[in-house]
């Protein structure tokens, strides 16, 4: 749970270094005609982009009114702490990316000069030249849209269900979905992705132990004992 991702942000870093980044967004683009013709293209623009924000505004919706549902009966109650655990893990690693957004100056892919925009290339550890405008751009948004769903591991973990799996393949579903759409109209690098969704994932992580610390060290205590039992048996 900590050290893969932790493998995947120096992935992410020997994307950008190594050129991989550069070699994979150039299939997208047309140099000859200096365009990106799938920017706009209906699939990745309208019904990934666009459909994707939809989709994220109905599951807060749907969330809302089953919160409203959960409080209003009483035998439902127990339910409340794990609906507003989702809640935070699924809205912090999007909030972390957006923050990070509005401070880092690395560009989309069709703002670079390399693809006929204005702006340099710069990578994470890159000096960036004075009066540089913020990027926008790093770590990428539209992917922490799906990624947040990462956190659908945690809440059915809590309740050691057999469907964790199924909630981490959700998760990482819809952020390659979201994050390759993008990539394809030339939005984002592959090495944003990477980034956007370690931080998703870290982040329902550590709301997690804050949200359910005490269970899960008493879950742990439990299956220690039960190891010491089985071994003073043997």
């Amino acid at each position: 749970m900590v050290i893969l991702p932790g493998m995947l942000l120096v992935i992410a870093v020997i994307f950008e270094y190594s050129g991989f980044d550069i070699w994979w967004i150039s299939h997208f683009y047309d140099p000859q005609k200096n365009i990106w013709p799938y920017q706009h293209h209906w699939l990745f623009d309208t019904v990934i982009h666009s459909g994707g924000q939809l989709f994220d505004k109905i599951v807060v919706l749907f969330w809302l009114i089953t919160f409203v549902i959960v409080s209003c009966k009483s035998s439902l109650f127990g339910y409340r702490k794990i609906l507003l655990y989702f809640l935070c893990a699924s809205a912090a690693g999007p909030l972390l990316v957006g923050i990070s957004k509005s401070v880092t100056h690395i560009f989309t892919p069709w703002d670079l000069a390399i693809f006929n925009g204005k702006y340099p290339y710069v990578r994470l550890f890159d000096t960036v030249l004075p009066n540089l405008p913020v990027g926008h751009a790093f770590p990428a948004g539209h992917a922490s849209g799906g990624y947040c769903f990462l956190s659908l591991f945690f809440v059915f973990h809590q309740y050691r269900s057999a469907h964790q799996y199924h909630g981490l393949l959700v998760g990482l579903f819809l952020g390659m979905l979201f994050g390759i759409g993008q990539q394809i109209r030339g939005a984002h690098f592959p090495s944003h992705d990477i980034f956007t969704l370690v931080i998703c994932w870290y982040s329902s992580l550590l709301l997690y132990f804050l949200f359910y610390r005490k269970e899960e060290g008493l879950t742990l205590a439990i299956t220690q004992n039960t190891r010491e039992d089985a071994e003073h048996v043997n």
